[in-house]
Order: C-alpha cells, then sequence, then structure tokens
C-alpha cells in the first residue's frame, strides 16, 4: 500500500489493523458495538477500517463532508458508540451499551454527502463474496497497481479497494481526482494498471483529452454509478479502440455490496446500452412490477432482482434495525430491465423514476432521452405529481428553459402548473458522483419531499 510517499507492506498493514484496536479497550468499545469513520482515501483511514472489520466493530462508513447536524443525526439514531476522525483519531460518544446483530460488518450510506438516515447493512461473507467476484471477472493480476479514484466511504471506491486486498495487489491511496495533475503524477511514478470512473470521471477524462495521455502501464479500465449519457458512451468506445484498452461497464448498487451486473468489452462496440450479464456467483432474473411473477419472455420489461451471497443484510435506519435479524435472498432493484436475445440485459427505466402528471405516468429517464433528441441538454427529476427539469446551459441568457418549457406544453401537452424549469450551469452532483436529483429538486423549491431518482 502506497500513501504519501509510504510504502506499507500488507504484513505491517495487519499490525498496523492490530495496534489501532488497543483504542476499542481504551474508549470501552466492546464487539458489535458501532463505530463510525469520517474516510479519507489515506492511510490512516484504512487502517481504522480494517481494523474493525478484524476485530468486530461494525464500522459506518462517512463522507467526511457530512454537516455537523447530519452527523449528530446519524450518531443519535443508530446510537453510534464511538466516532474515529479523518486523522484516526477516536472519541467516545455515547454512553449507549447497544450493541447490533453479530454478522454487521459494515453500514454504508445509500446518499453519500446528502445525509440520509437510511444505511445498508453489509457482513463480512458480502464483502468477502463481492470481491471475488469482481476478482473473477476483470483482468486483475496479484502483481497489479490501482489507485484510489473514487472516495472510499463510496461502495464503487471502497469496492476497488477490497477487491485488490483479496489480491494482494498494490493500491496507490490519494484524495487527488482525476482533474488534479498530483494524480497523473502518480499514476505514472506508480505505473498504476487500472482506473475505476463514475460517469462524471469520465466526463472529465474527455475534457483532460485522456486519450492522448501517455499510460504505457494502464491495462484496463472500469465504469460505474450510473450510465453513460450518449456522448460518454461513443467517447468510452472510441477511447477502447484507439489506446486500445478493454473497458468495462459495470452495473451495481450499494445493496448489492457494490457490483451486480457487468458488460464484457467485446460487447462494447454494439451493446454499450446494457449492463450484460450477473458477476461470477450471481443470478439476475425480472419480475412483473405488479404480480411479481418471473418474466421469462425476451425483450418483456420487468423489475430487475438479484440473488448473491453479495446481497445487504438489510437497511437500517435506527438502532432497533441493527438488531434485526432478516437476511434478504434477493434484491429488487428499483430499476425496470428487458433481457435481449443474447441474453445480455439492459435497462429501460426505474420505478421511482415516474411521475403520474394529468392522470398518466411519465418515465422520467424516456423525458430525458426525449429531450436530448431535441438536441437539449436536461435532468428530469420531481415529486408526487409535479415535474422539475434542469435546463442544462453555461450561457445565463440561454433559450433552452424557455424551449423546454414550449416543447412540454405544445408536443407533450402538459399544463404549465404541472412543472418547473430551471436554468442550470452544470449538473450537480453527489459525492459519490451520482447526480444530485435532490439538489435540483430543492432549487425549485420542492425539497420537503424526496425527489424521484
Amino acid at each position: 500500500m502506497l500513501n504519501d510517499g509510504q510504502t506499507v507492506s500488507y504484513q505491517k498493514l495487519a499490525q498496523l489493523a492490530d495496534h489501532f484496536a488497543q483504542n476499542f479497550v481504551r474508549f470501552d468499545v466492546w464487539p458489535h458495538q458501532i463505530c463510525a469513520l469520517q474516510c479519507r482515501n489515506n492511510l490512516t483511514s484504512v487502517v481504522a477500517y480494517l481494523s474493525c472489520l478484524r476485530h468486530q466493530r461494525p464500522l459506518l462508513l462517512l463522507d467526511p463532508a457530512l454537516p455537523p447536524a447530519q452527523l449528530e443525526e446519524l450518531i443519535k439514531r443508530l446510537e453510534i458508540a464511538a466516532l474515529i476522525n479523518e486523522q484516526g483519531e477516536m472519541t467516545r460518544i455515547s454512553t449507549s451499551a447497544f450493541r447490533a446483530r453479530t454478522d454487521l460488518a459494515l453500514l454504508l450510506s445509500t446518499s453519500g454527502s446528502t445525509g440520509s438516515p437510511k444505511s445498508v447493512m453489509l457482513s463480512q461473507v458480502n464483502l468477502q463474496a463481492n470481491a471475488v467476484s469482481i476478482n473473477d471477472y476483470l483482468p486483475m493480476l496479484a502483481t497489479d497497481t490501482a489507485i484510489t479514484s473514487l472516495p472510499l466511504h463510496y461502495s464503487y471506491g471502497l469496492s476497488v479497494l477490497n477487491s485488490h486486498l483479496l489480491l494482494g495487489a498494490k493500491i496507490v491511496l490519494t484524495d487527488y481526482s482525476v482533474m488534479n495533475k498530483e494524480f497523473w503524477q502518480l499514476v505514472n511514478q506508480h505505473q498504476v494498471n487500472s482506473l475505476a470512473g463514475v460517469p462524471f470521471s469520465y466526463q472529465m477524462l474527455k475534457t483532460l483529452r485522456f486519450e492522448r495521455l501517455p499510460l504505457p502501464a494502464l491495462r484496463y479500465l472500469t465504469q460505474a454509478g450510473g450510465k453513460l449519457t450518449p456522448e460518454l458512451t461513443s467517447y468510452v468506445q472510441q477511447l477502447s479502440q484507439q489506446r486500445p484498452i478493454p473497458v468495462y461497464l459495470m452495473y451495481g448498487q450499494t445493496e448489492a455490496t457494490a457490483r451486480i451486473a457487468y458488460l464484457a468489452p467485446e460487447h462494447l462496440p454494439n451493446h454499450a446500452d446494457c449492463i450484460g450479464n450477473a458477476i461470477p456467483g450471481g443470478e439476475l432474473l425480472l419480475r412483473d412490477p405488479q404480480d411479481h411473477t418471473v418474466i421469462e419472455k425476451v425483450l418483456t420489461a420487468g423489475e430487475l432482482c438479484y440473488r448473491g451471497a453479495n446481497v445487504m443484510l438489510g437497511y437500517a435506519t435506527n438502532s432497533s434495525e441493527l438488531r434485526a435479524t432478516q437476511r434478504l435472498n434477493e434484491l429488487a432493484t428499483g430499476d425496470l430491465a428487458e433481457q435481449l436475445p443474447n441474453g445480455l440485459y439492459r435497462i429501460v427505466g426505474r420505478l421511482n423514476r415516474m411521475l403520474k402528471l394529468q392522470g398518466k405516468r411519465w418515465t422520467l429517464d424516456h423525458l430525458e432521452t426525449t429531450f436530448s433528441s431535441q438536441g437539449l441538454k436536461v435532468v428530469c427529476t420531481g415529486r408526487d405529481d409535479f415535474l422539475v427539469i434542469g435546463a442544462i446551459d453555461p450561457n445565463a441568457a440561454s433559450e433552452a428553459p424557455a424551449k423546454v418549457s414550449h416543447f412540454l406544453q405544445q408536443q407533450l401537452h402538459l399544463h404549465p402548473t404541472l412543472f418547473k424549469v430551471l436554468l442550470l450551469r452544470d449538473i450537480p452532483y453527489t459525492s459519490s458522483g451520482k447526480i444530485h436529483y435532490q439538489a435540483i429538486l430543492n432549487l425549485a423549491g420542492g425539497g420537503t419531499a424526496d425527489a424521484a431518482g
């Protein structure tokens, strides 16, 4: 493990993790009492993370940017015993003797810096199964070197760490992003072999003209964290051919410890709109959204469901749910998908990305595609029976909002009291690189309910 010019062997890492465990005795934190870590991409955080795993202290990974009020709410709801700050310093923050279920190892937020009290409960079995599966389908080698291009408190970023730790590979720890020259200096200095990115990462790589960067050690790229825009899909396809380098488009959810499906690189040229097939050890199936029966017919949309050893234990919004003993056998993803005749799966929408306006169901993903075909870049969200659209244009005098509004009224016959169009200079993102639908809804003055997305 490489951190700030310091090289740490796996043996030394284990020693550091066990030494950190002295804090549990010092602060009277017993096995199965919850700890929280303000997690950064550095050795201090990795040591604390591994120490909690090795010594049966369930750990909630937090975005360090989480506002204090939201942190306090989480501490209260989950009866967190101790907080580990960014410097690795532990503080006892509760006198509660609460202990969680014995198979709980990790808690991950479903919403990054938005501070939702809903956390995903994961076990050691979940973490191990997901890391093994990732090793199976990616061309990873024990001699590889990876870099933390995503936050470790985000399930995708953490999966990169876990899968390389399992393999015994090297990991370069850094908080620099792909937009920092220091990041690329580290990539070159340590001959990094792979890069992981969300759609926003690939937008930045396109801006940087990544295809021109001399990176002889780079062997493959991975992408997850949301669907690529048509523009970025074309860029990734070209990138794969120009370098040339395999690109793995992946689909997952925190609820499945990170990964659910992947698209093999040979399908990228013709099926980049697909999520591919289930990861090794997993199974995909489609269920009718109404009666939940399994759909066998190809090109028939249903809710995508997943089975595998990496499926979470469940959700927790309070301490009583941390004691629950249920085990999920199947994860309902909330995504609508269909299976192609060639066996590949393709996402066609999302159940909660639907609004009911004027008695009709509106699929927000389809609406975005409709505007894209009109040459308008938009992001759609909303609540109940009210649609909010962010028209993306850096020009303050842009006519995009007027065009969007005109199209909604004249072409889609939507009454102006049922929607609001905002002009946004750029798409807002959460700390995990996903579109921040709630922020857009808040800008529209409708922030009292959860945004569709």
